[in-house]
């Protein structure tokens, strides 16, 4: 079933409290005395770069850094690889969101340096996975890149992720976590003896836990963070956002993934790029969700309530509302079906039919 491909899970180490971006020195030592540190913008170097700067220079670590504000291309993983290169770093950092994460990720792979991610947010899932996704230079999603060896370091501040972030991130982080269960759903089913591999199996299991602890415990984590509360449960939620949700994705490598969520976003990315830019990620795949459960045959009733959670939260539950028009409904169906599983004329019936759960 592997093919005789590696397996690789996350990270080295996932280091995750209040403060921890103190610890980074010690951490990036153990991987070399250089690192080239990418800072996803003005805003990120501005609330990361004194705590994380001292740090290094407290245990040896010389460093250089960039804000690096390119798309997530080839083009740019070249550019920053070869300025790795150059400066002799053993070490790269994406400090930030998936964007920037991304970028180190792929261009620290690329020049042969160990890797670190230090998210800003607590959506970012791409901290702890091995892929990265790749754009075309069109700004439209291409395909998804794998590293060569896992990640060596994780780090969450609390402060940073929680503490330092809009409630928005928190939440699109969420359900952005929470489009795993359906998806993984529909690929096992689709894929039969071919997806039945155990890691992916695993990946499922764990899927099935954050859904149902999401389902449950979310409410009470967003009155906890607007009560500016340090739970246990925002400490759980944050860890189920990045590293669960990170490791579903290396987990489920050694087989295919089929997304029609999460399709719907890349689908939206190259149809609709004023829509994009008004809604994070999380948000635009949790759009699709009511249509991802409705493609699985969830009963009607769990589809509602799922909906009620989303508008509960926050989330558009209808696409025309999120400023997706109606004259160009078909054509989104078509390439939403067209890069799942376009030879599958069942499933274009399905997805058409699962859009009333969405309009």
């Amino acid at each position: 079933m592997f093919e005789g491909k590696h397996i690789q899970v996350g990270a080295g180490r996932y280091i995750q409290c209040h403060g921890a971006l103190k610890r980074a020195g010690e951490e990036m030592v153990f991987f070399g005395k250089k690192a080239y540190l990418l800072y996803g913008d003005d805003v990120v170097k501005g609330k990361s770069s004194q705590v994380l700067e001292e740090s290094l220079r407290k245990s040896g670590i010389t460093f250089q850094s960039e804000i690096f504000e390119g798309p997530s291309t080839e083009k740019s993983f070249g550019e920053v690889a070869a300025r790795v290169r150059e400066s002799g770093a053993e070490i790269v950092a994406g400090i930030g969101g998936g964007r920037i994460i991304d970028i180190a990720k792929a261009a620290g792979d690329m020049a042969d340096a160990s890797i670190f991610t230090i998210p800003t947010s607590a959506a970012t899932c791409a901290a702890y996975a091995v892929l990265y996704v790749v754009y075309g230079e069109d700004g439209n999603v291409d395909h998804s890149g794998f590293l060569n060896h896992e990640i060596s370091g994780v780090i969450v501040d609390m402060d940073l992720v929680v503490n330092d972030c809009p409630r928005r991130y928190f939440v699109s982080g969420i359900v952005d976590a929470m489009a795993k269960k359906p998806e993984f759903s529909f690929t096992m089913a689709h894929l039969k003896d071919e997806g039945m591999i155990a890691t992916s199996e695993i990946a499922t299991k764990i899927a099935d836990f954050t859904y149902s602890k999401y389902m449950r415990d979310t409410r009470q984590a967003l009155k906890d963070f607007d009560d500016g509360k340090d739970s246990m449960l925002i400490d759980d939620m944050v860890n189920m956002n990045i590293m669960l949700t990170g490791m579903v994705s290396d987990l489920s490598t050694g087989g295919k993934q089929l997304a029609v969520a999460h399709n719907f976003y890349d689908a939206v990315c190259c149809m609709y790029k004023d829509v994009r830019r008004k809604y994070l990620h999380g948000e635009i795949v949790a759009m699709a969700l009511p249509l991802q459960l409705a493609v699985n045959g969830r009963p009607e009733a769990e589809i509602e309530e799922l909906k009620a959670f989303l508008r509960e939260v926050g989330i558009p539950v209808s696409i025309r509302e999120a400023g997706v028009p109606q004259d160009g409904l078909e054509e989104l169906i078509t390439y939403v079906h067209r890069v799942t599983i376009p030879d599958d004329m069942e499933l274009l019936e399905q997805i058409r039919d699962g859009f009333k759960y969405i309009m």
